[in-house]
């Protein structure tokens, strides 16, 4: 029998029997409600003010790719020996994998640094170089590489435009990238979106380095960790199988057949170029052009006609700017390719051995027993 002290009370997990404890009175529990929900909105803010700063001042969060080369880089700048000369390779996918930097101190009292990075050209060169520079970076030779497909001439803008996300960049250096013909609106939205919304934009690089493997590889921008201490990106075949080979002829013959067959260098891509042959000059580094390996049957893609455009181009760029050419697009047999522009391990080595010995700048001779 209930007596009445005893009262009965509707819970959402049913009718339940007993003595009933003191109840809050309502205006403290509306009271800890809102604490709560206004605890969470100002968590909430801070954490996304918090998001905007970091990225805002760290490239690590913005871009990456270029954070995670420059951290590395500048590990490589205080641990070099004393006296010793560095040389850093700015370049595309073909640097990356084909110039095995380490090596180069192994045969001169020389540090080199391997800063390719893929999908760029050189309107990304001119961005990367402005942003060393400011963050003191100073090498003894810059070589710069020139990929004939990147400084095309197109009705649609420079061939890398396409490749840019204005989240990787600072609102001045869009203002930067308008001026070589990269749509405005695009990347403005983008970079807008880093500050309205950074935990949706910047998802890929926040979840790349805390959790690689829930993205697939083309989403987690994790290029400039992934290689070796020197930035290289050492591809993991040492030789192909004919499939393999087959596979990838195909789709650099895609990729590139219908630019090359037409190209016409120069545009804004190949301002941006100059301009970064300039930035260098008004910085006191001297700057050496690079054409990188390429296998017969990729050569064989550019009409003779684009083959003595391009050439006269680049020679007449060079003279202009004062700098050398270094030439080798033939220095490489074809088994030295995993896919007509890209070097396996030997070739890379081979690459790398012959720079360092032609690379024997009036700087660097003394250091490297060489009589100019």
């Amino acid at each position: 029998m209930v007596n009445a002290r005893t009262k009965i009370r509707w819970l959402p997990l049913g009718l339940v029997i007993g003595r009933s404890p003191a109840l809050p009175e309502v205006p403290q529990a509306r009271l800890r409600a809102r604490n709560a929900i206004l605890s969470g909105i100002v968590a909430a803010i801070g954490l996304h003010l918090s998001l905007i700063a970091v990225a805002a001042e760290s490239f690590l969060v913005r871009d990456p790719l270029f954070g995670d080369l420059e951290s590395r880089l500048s590990r490589v700048e205080r641990e070099r020996p004393s006296g010793s000369s560095l040389v850093l390779f700015l370049g595309t996918s073909r640097v990356g994998t084909g110039f095995a930097a380490k090596r180069v101190g192994e045969q001169a009292p020389i540090v080199a640094f391997n800063f390719g990075v893929p999908g760029s050209g050189p309107i990304i060169h001119q961005i990367y170089l402005r942003r060393l520079l400011a963050a003191g970076h100073r090498p003894e030779l810059l070589l710069l590489e020139v990929l004939p497909s990147s400084v095309a001439e197109l009705d649609g803008g420079p061939p890398e435009a396409r490749l840019l996300d204005g989240a990787r960049f600072t609102r001045h250096e869009i203002e930067t990238l308008t001026t070589y013909g990269v749509p405005e609106e695009r990347l403005r939205e983008q970079w807008r979106e880093t500050v309205a919304t950074p935990w949706l934009s910047l998802r890929f690089s926040l979840l790349g380095r805390v959790m690689p493997s829930a993205l697939p590889a083309h989403r987690r921008q994790d290029e400039g960790r992934t290689g070796d201490a020197w930035g290289w990106h050492r591809i993991m075949e040492e030789a192909l199988t004919p499939e393999m080979f087959a596979q990838g002829a195909a789709h650099t013959r895609r990729e590139y057949g219908n630019i090359l067959a037409t190209l016409r260098p120069g545009g804004d891509a190949g301002r941006a170029l100059r301009d970064t042959l300039a930035l260098a000059n008004d910085h006191g580094i001297p700057v050496r052009l690079v054409l990188m390996p390429e296998a017969t049957w990729f050569r064989e893609m550019y009409p003779t006609e684009v083959v003595i455009r391009f050439d006269r181009w680049v020679h007449d760029l060079a003279r202009d700017a004062g700098c050398p050419v270094t030439d080798a697009r033939k220095w490489i047999p074809d088994s030295g390719f995993a896919d007509g522009h890209h070097l396996l391990p030997d070739g890379a080595a081979k690459f790398t051995d012959r720079l360092t010995r032609e690379v024997n700048t009036p700087l660097f001779a003394p250091a490297m027993g060489v009589t100019q």
